[in-house]
């Protein structure tokens, strides 16, 4: 039943001009900004998924969402709201896991690896070996 629904967003969304991306309850919507005519069409995308959320009575948790713009732009994002709810712009996101920062550079995600991972390479002494 849940594909139903979550295939219809991906229609909705896709007449806006933004990409739709899915996993499992996740949905990534993204477009490519090189004017303020670009961030038109995403907050119009965005106005669409509130509209979706109305007519399936599903919810969406705004807390958890944020803008990543990825590149160097000139265009401000900090205007993009759900329903009035400001969305946080940061310079890192994290997608399935992965640590995505503005600049597409890996360092964050390495660190996150190199904290999480310290312990498990301690216990079997592989940290400091040769």
């Amino acid at each position: 039943m849940f594909v139903m629904f979550i295939n219809d967003l991906v229609d909705a969304l896709k007449q806006f001009g933004v990409c739709v991306k899915l996993f499992a309850d996740d949905v990534k919507v993204y477009i490519r900004v090189l004017n303020n005519c670009d961030v038109q069409q995403l907050q119009r995308a965005l106005d669409a998924l509130a509209n979706w959320e109305d007519v399936w009575q599903l919810s969406i948790s705004v807390s958890k969402c944020s803008v990543v713009n990825i590149g160097k732009s000139i265009v401000p994002l900090s205007n993009l709201h759900i329903r009035n709810n400001g969305l946080n712009v940061t310079k890192i996101g994290i997608d399935l896991g992965i640590t995505v920062t503005d600049d597409l550079k890996p360092r964050a995600h390495m660190f996150v690896l190199k904290y999480y991972l310290r312990p498990i390479f301690n216990y079997f002494n592989l940290y400091n070996s040769p």
